[in-house]
């Protein structure tokens, strides 16, 4: 092994430990959670009548992974100059969903690289494909909260807003700052130069590939930020707005980026929702909110493996290298 690769092997390994470490905080937060519902007005609620509705719910989560799938083919397409099999990316996309929570998030990256190679692209475009769909998630995640923060419809109750501004005094305004400075140049930085080198990229099909992926990311966060309502509001009964919950779920959504190395972002979801929630409507009801909502995304992520797996070639499923 070169002393990249061993490089390379050994930030991968940081990045996973830095993540369990940080999913098993959150785990620990949202256990001392768990232990405390009332299990019994938990017993009042919780219904095997919801049992048809969860799967419409799991049916609705596969479909819109299938547009995150469509919309890192459009990326992908972009990168490597020319069409790709529809089928055989959203294929790959949906088998691979599985492996982030085995051992981590970082596994899903490896296994699409390694299955994306076989169909042509090279592995600096899947490499940059998966990092442009991040840029552009994170940029329409921000342009959601944002709209929502001004219209509104997202805020955050007082008493995290005083310890948020507790946190920001002095220095930590300071620092807090930075961090947004530089992941607004980070951004942009690798945006650049991932399409510098392509004379096509901005070509009517390109530019067409691209408003299509704005329109599926949209889709997506707002169709997940949909069954994510329904949990809250139509099974638990909360009193919360829709594009509150939009909002949230986006913000949860961006923070499995932010650690990279958390199994399936477990923990770290769970944790930005009660620590939001909580406040406003008691411990209960958004800690069995979010452990349902967890169950509808781990079913959906176990259901696409076999679907993938159908559009996935016999060449490319021996992926011994992974």
């Amino acid at each position: 092994m070169s002393g990249n690769d061993t490089k390379k092997s050994l930030k991968k390994r940081i990045i996973e430990v830095l993540g369990y470490l940080v999913s098993g905080i959150a785990l620990y937060f949202v256990y001392k959670y768990v232990i405390n519902i009332d299990l019994e007005a938990a017993k009042q609620k919780l219904s095997y009548t919801w049992i048809p509705l969860l799967l419409v719910f799991i049916a609705i989560y596969i479909v819109l992974m299938s547009f995150l799938a469509t919309g890192w083919r459009y990326m992908l397409e972009l990168l490597h100059g020319s069409s790709l099999p529809k089928w055989r990316i959203i294929g790959i996309y949906t088998k691979t969903q599985i492996y982030k929570y085995i051992p981590s998030n970082l596994m899903h990256v490896i296994a699409r690289i390694y299955f994306a190679t076989k169909l042509g692209p090279s592995k600096t475009n899947v490499v940059q494909s998966y990092f442009l769909e991040i840029v552009f998630m994170v940029l329409i995640g921000l342009i959601i909260v944002l709209t929502t923060v001004y219209t509104g419809s997202f805020t955050l109750s007082d008493e995290l807003i005083l310890k948020f501004k507790t946190a920001l005094a002095g220095g930590g305004k300071v620092f807090s700052y930075g961090i947004l400075i530089f992941g607004v140049v980070a951004i942009a930085f690798y945006l650049i130069k991932a399409l510098r080198n392509y004379k096509s990229a901005f070509s009517s099909d390109n530019l067409m590939r691209i408003v299509k992926l704005f329109v599926l990311l949209v889709c997506f966060f707002f169709g997940m930020g949909c069954v994510e309502y329904f949990v809250f509001s139509g099974l638990l009964g909360m009193d919360i707005g829709f594009l509150y919950v939009v909002s949230l779920f986006t913000i949860t959504w961006l923070g499995m980026f932010i650690i990279p190395g958390a199994p399936g972002g477990i923990g770290i979801r769970e944790f930005i929702v009660i620590a939001l929630l909580s406040p406003i409507y008691g411990p209960d009801d958004p800690t069995i909110g979010i452990l349902i909502f967890r169950v509808i995304t781990v079913l959906g992520d176990a259901l696409l493996l076999p679907i993938g797996t159908i559009f996935v070639p016999e060449e490319l499923s021996e992926a011994k290298e992974v």
